[in-house]
């Protein structure tokens, strides 16, 4: 951290445990919640944050960390050193909002940009505004964090501050949603107003952290804005390509598997009664009551483990449906439906899915008949699943094995981050493949998966080829017996 304590933002499912881990580390913890204030005893802080950690929008139990650049390299470093490097990571190519000198080129009648080291971005601008090779300013108004982002660029430049934007616009006073006090809203608008017609072109957009600013401190705010937007609009008719005029917010998604969210139910726990397994059954719930009753428990229990063993068969029991949710590398989410349980322990889960007819079963290329069902069988924490194909009268068609990150039991879903690499066989065949092992070398290629995660599944994935068909029997007659 070079000596510089780093201002960080916290909120979300998480925040206790990052919160203790942020200030073991040395930062200081600004715009805290009430809870954490008093959970830390910590003193208020309202400046303005180097950089924010808070749930992902987009991936259930992932984290965004999002702020200056060295900031938010500092805590991701951090955070998964913490974590043991149980994660997935996906950083922003560019950071949004950079100001830069980009040259544009027409393809097909649309403008791409060039913003150096090779990356080009969407430009969004009016027909036969710009020829090839224009050397102009550009913003990243929308950066890519995971795979099927789309990197876009508007022309213009752009400030951030602290406190105020002054962006591309028509003129207007803008807030941030953050911002909901009324006379605090009015007293930013009235400041707001005094400078906008300064800029031709340009709004002035408030930021969150300019609830907590004086009338004075927002005009000291705004007036330095100013003149770092026209000291950047004059470098800006100089400038060579791929000159950087304003550095932009770096961003990271940090995908957590269920290794890393146990290890932070024990940072968590240093704070306060915590079970294991805590923050996975919160990946997909806002009403934690139960959550909080069974721990106001646990502080009078010497055993946590078999504690935490309890809760975990008491929320399984009595299930007679599971939602399956599968999370690929690239972040989409996928829910592959709901499946009837029929069994469902801690150490052993079957389930059964009825699936519609038409198109062909994943990776065995038969087809998919009406009344075919898919037979999963795992455990929780374990780290494949094996699906058994069968048709109506329970005749097998196919096997296949999914590698991925432990299995979690959300409360009501099965989760887990598929790691791409699947294993195929056809009942009737002597051969087993590996399928889709391209795409997992292409996030490996790309960054997302460290090394530990690689070893693991080129391990599963040599281990699992030759047990292919027992796995499939063992999961077969498992469902036979359960059905009777």
């Amino acid at each position: 951290m070079g000596g510089y304590s780093y201002r960080v933002r916290i909120r979300g499912k998480y925040a206790t445990a990052i919160s203790k881990l942020a200030l073991d580390l040395g930062y200081t913890i600004v715009q805290a919640s009430d809870v954490i204030i008093s959970r830390f005893n910590i003193n208020v802080n309202n400046s303005a944050p180097d950089v924010t950690i808070k749930d992902s929008e987009r991936v259930p139990g992932a984290l965004t960390v999002m702020g200056k650049c060295s900031a938010v390299n500092d805590v991701v470093d951090n955070l998964l050193r913490v974590v043991e490097k149980e994660a997935l990571v996906w950083r922003s190519v560019v950071p949004l909002h950079r100001v830069v000198m980009g040259i544009v080129s027409v393809v097909d009648g649309n403008y791409l940009v060039d913003v150096g080291g090779g990356i080009r971005a969407l430009l969004r601008s009016p027909s036969g505004a710009y020829s090839n090779g224009d050397v102009i300013p550009v913003v990243i108004s929308r950066t890519r964090v995971y795979p099927s982002d789309e990197l876009v660029a508007i022309p213009g430049i752009r400030v951030d501050t602290e406190h105020v934007s002054i962006v591309p616009g028509s003129g207007t006073v803008l807030f941030s949603s953050h911002i909901k006090n009324y006379e605090t809203r009015q007293t930013l608008l009235k400041v707001g107003l005094r400078y906008i017609g300064k800029l031709s072109g340009y709004s002035i957009k408030w930021r969150s952290s300019a609830q907590f600013l004086t009338e004075n401190d927002a005009v000291r705010e705004i007036e330095n804005a100013l003149n770092i937007f026209n000291e950047v609009n004059h470098a800006s008719k100089s400038s060579t390509p791929y000159t950087i005029l304003q550095e932009g917010e770096c961003i990271t998604e940090i995908m957590l598997n269920g290794r890393a969210k146990l290890l932070l139910d024990n940072v968590r726990n240093n704070v306060m009664p915590t079970i294991m397994g805590h923050h996975t059954y919160k990946t997909l719930r806002r009403n934690t009551a139960l959550l909080d009753l069974v721990e106001s428990f646990l502080s009078h229990c010497s055993d946590r483990a078999r504690f935490s063993a309890e809760f975990m068969k008491q929320l399984m029991s009595k299930k007679y449906r599971v939602g399956i949710i599968h999370i690929k590398p690239s972040g989409e989410v996928i829910k592959l439906g709901n499946a009837d349980v029929l069994k469902l322990e801690p150490d052993d889960v079957v389930l059964m899915r009825r699936l519609r007819g038409g198109g062909f079963l994943d990776g065995l290329g038969l087809p998919k008949e009406e009344g075919d069902m898919a037979i999963t069988c795992s455990a929780i924490g374990n780290e494949y699943l094996t699906h058994v194909y069968v048709d109506h009268a329970w005749r097998p068609k196919g096997i296949y094995i999914n590698i991925n990150t432990p299995i979690e039991f959300t409360g009501g879903n099965i989760l887990y981050i598929d790691l791409a690499v699947d294993i195929v066989k056809r009942w009737s065949s002597t051969e087993a493949r590996v399928i889709d092992y391209d795409e997992y070398k292409s996030y490996v290629n790309m960054g997302a998966l460290p090394s530990k995660l690689q070893a693991r599944v080129e391990k599963l994935m040599n281990e699992l080829l030759g047990n292919v068909h027992r796995l499939g029997e063992e999961c077969l007659n498992k469902a036979k017996e359960l059905t009777g």
